[in-house]
């Protein structure tokens, strides 16, 4: 089951790395403060480098996209949130996209052209109102 949730970036902390079975594995947890009227955080982690946390800084708006994980161990359950997707958002509030070329644009018309002379009006000045 894949989630996705908006928010902004609080920090990544320092990456946790170890051995298993002869398998090296790594992972780093960050954090986001979710957006809404009662902001609530959520920790997240990455598994084996799959994100490169270090593009994103404090601040920024990103959309996480992550798979709930429950486990039970010793009677207790343990849960995790797991992304595998992180995108920066614009100001708008959509994930950014990399930039097109700008459109040459067309040349704007010249304004239509005023008379050069223009009546007078019945009080003899020459304001055009």
């Amino acid at each position: 089951m894949a989630l996705e949730v908006e928010g902004k970036f609080i920090k990544a902390l320092d990456p946790v790395s170890g051995e298993k079975n002869g398998k090296k594995w790594s992972k780093q947890f960050f954090v986001i403060e979710q957006f809404g009227q009662y902001p609530t955080m959520a920790q997240f982690q990455v598994w084996n480098e799959r994100i490169n946390l270090s593009q994103f800084k404090e601040g920024d708006s990103v959309k996480v996209m992550f798979d709930i994980n429950s486990r039970e161990w010793q009677e207790r359950v343990y849960t995790d949130l797991t992304a595998f997707r992180v995108d920066r958002l614009d100001a708008q509030g959509g994930a950014q996209q990399p930039q097109a070329q700008p459109q040459t644009s067309t040349p704007t018309p010249p304004p239509p052209s005023v008379p050069e002379e223009q009546p007078k009006a019945e009080g003899g000045d020459d304001l055009p109102f």
